[in-house]
């Protein structure tokens, strides 16, 4: 791991640049630049070796190239890079989805690149690299969707492990069914949520809901790339949050107040679980 290459550079490229400079002795972080003002903002940053302009001379030589990108630019991403890569050289991603990002990596990608699918469950609403935080990554997981024992999981594994990760493995399509449940679900609820109630409301609006629209403050550039990409799955979860609702608004309708203690007893455990075993 000599040569790290980070492309997108924002809140997750550029704390993944921090952690690896903090954590991985003698690894060079290069960043690449998409236009002239990013590049100002990016050599700024003391955190990289290297700001490239150019593609070509900031993947060439590359060990490994990190693509914090959305869904999709991502994707493009892989067609851009696939000729400028060193055979061996191995390519992951830190998207929120994985069934898009895999069919890409395999269509644009060369036989002699291995590709690694990753999703390092840890972030912020807040955007942009100057948000880089160098513990980002420590003691949260990362989820990696690629064959357990092939020699490049095995080096991004402990790259992972190397920043403080925790690292799980599964298939791409349960990571999506599951990820739409778990987090694409929310985002959607939360964007809802604040978007169904009195704008006059807002400013007398209890920590409570602070709390619970947290979220709703993530950019719109990145989700709407996540959502569209797994809209089967958010679909499903989206039908089963409304089944919940239509539940209690009947227990509401039938002034059934047992019913309403169990509904809401049922979320407490539930919610214990999330608490105790959350990583």
């Amino acid at each position: 791991m000599k040569k790290l290459t980070i492309i997108g550079v924002g809140l997750m490229g550029g704390s993944l640049a921090l952690a690896a400079k903090k954590n991985i002795a003698g690894i060079t972080v290069c960043g690449f630049a998409r236009s002239d003002k990013s590049y100002r903002k990016l050599k700024k940053l003391p955190f990289l070796d290297i700001v490239e302009r150019d593609l070509k001379s900031a993947v060439k030589d590359a060990d490994l190239v990190a693509v914090a990108l959305p869904v999709f630019a991502a994707a493009d991403c892989f067609r851009e890079i696939a000729g400028f890569l060193k055979p061996g050289t191995i390519v992951f991603d830190l998207s929120s989805t994985k069934e898009e990002i895999e069919n890409s990596a395999r269509k644009y990608l060369p036989k002699n690149i291995s590709f690694v699918g990753c999703h390092p469950i840890c972030g912020s609403e807040k955007t942009g690299a100057e948000h880089s935080v160098g513990d980002l990554y420590r003691d949260a997981l990362c989820l990696i969707t690629a064959k357990e024992k092939d020699p490049a999981t095995i080096t991004i594994a402990q790259f992972w492990s190397a920043l403080g990760m925790k690292v799980a493995f599964l298939n791409a399509k349960a990571h999506d069914k599951m990820l739409g449940a778990i987090s694409h679900l929310p985002h959607v609820v939360s964007f809802a949520l604040i978007n169904s109630l009195d704008e006059g409301y807002l400013k007398f609006a209890p920590p409570s809901l602070c709390d619970m629209t947290r979220i709703a403050g993530s950019p719109a550039s990145v989700w709407v790339d996540i959502l569209f990409s797994n809209k089967k799955n958010v679909s499903s979860s989206l039908r089963s949050y409304a089944k919940s609702l239509k539940q209690f608004e009947a227990i509401l309708a039938g002034g059934k107040k047992a019913a309403a203690v169990k509904f809401i007893e049922k979320a407490n455990t539930r919610r214990d679980i999330v608490r105790n075993d959350l990583v």
